[in-house]
């Protein structure tokens, strides 16, 4: 399996779109309600990420139909939501988790565009995977070791989503996280050059 960002681009289209639909129409519930109650977002910010997040569940439960409900097996997802291990300690956006058969993807809240710090065990197992450039000494048609572990990392402004970028992580030395490759979706996947 490719893990070069234009193959899993390739591969996960339709699901990033989704995610970024999902995400996008969160961050307008969290300032409806936010308007409507005359909060400001910046007080609670937790509360302000956590509707997004919630939003965005709602939004992507379609993607976890059964495989026999779709004809389409590229759509054809199973849809998780973290929070029952010691890695999601409550904060929002850490519990957002799409996994499909070749890919895990995590979606986190990241206005600085750095993926979490490898802090925890289950983090530095998320991590941990070998690199997409890594030379390959047997046949290219051998089986990965598994899923491909990736993040999504989102951060908004004014209402709308101002990050949108795919990670793909090699490890971690420490609390700090090794990046295979970073692509900023919103350049690449949403609003490409015409």
């Amino acid at each position: 399996m490719q893990h070069s960002p234009v193959a899993v681009l390739g591969r996960l289209r339709p699901l990033l779109l989704a995610v970024h639909e999902a995400l996008g129409a969160g961050v307008r519930v969290s300032a409806a309600v936010h308007a409507a109650h005359g909060w400001n977002p910046a007080a609670d910010r937790h509360l302000d990420h956590q509707l997004v997040r919630r939003e965005a569940m709602e939004r992507l439960r379609p993607w976890g139909a059964h495989h026999d409900e779709l004809s389409d097996p590229l759509q054809a997802r199973q849809l998780e939501f973290g929070g029952s291990g010691t890695d999601n300690l409550g904060l929002p956006m850490s519990g957002l988790l799409l996994r499909t058969p070749t890919d895990v993807l995590r979606v986190w809240r990241a206005d600085d565009g750095e993926l979490p710090a490898a802090s925890t065990e289950g983090l530095r197992a998320f991590y941990r995977q070998e690199p997409s450039r890594q030379l390959r000494l047997g046949p290219d048609d051998a089986p990965a070791a598994g899923p491909t572990h990736l993040a999504l990392l989102w951060a908004d402004a004014g209402g709308v989503l101002t990050r949108f970028d795919l990670v793909r992580p090699a490890g971690s030395a420490g609390r700090r996280v090794q990046v295979d490759w970073h692509v900023d979706l919103l350049a690449r996947l949403v609003h490409p050059a015409a």
